[in-house]
């Protein structure tokens, strides 16, 4: 019943699994290396990055300029109906 802890390195992410009742390090399995490829595959990938980096850019860029342009219309539209309205304005803090 009694099961064995799997840990987790912090530093170099190695498995090692240890009896709970001796304590013993069972097992120790290193983390496995990934191969990263050639320089001309790592270079294409930070091309494709940096251009898909520059269309988010470009696309917030457009929705700023759609934001502003809506927010100032939502604004001339509250204050032509604050002009056009009869109540009488309260500040909260006058209701202290």
């Amino acid at each position: 019943m009694a099961k064995n802890f799997e840990i987790i390195c912090p530093c170099c992410e190695a498995t090692l699994v240890v009896d709970r009742l001796s304590g013993e390090v069972l097992l120790h399995k290193a983390k496995e290396v990934r191969t990263t490829g050639t320089l001309e595959s790592m270079v294409a990938g930070l091309e494709s990055q940096k251009s898909e980096a520059a269309k988010r850019f470009d696309r917030q860029i457009e929705s700023q300029k759609d934001r502003a342009r809506i927010l100032e219309e939502k604004f001339k539209e509250a204050m032509e109906r604050a002009e056009k309205s009869d109540e009488k304005y309260i500040n909260p803090m006058d209701m202290d």
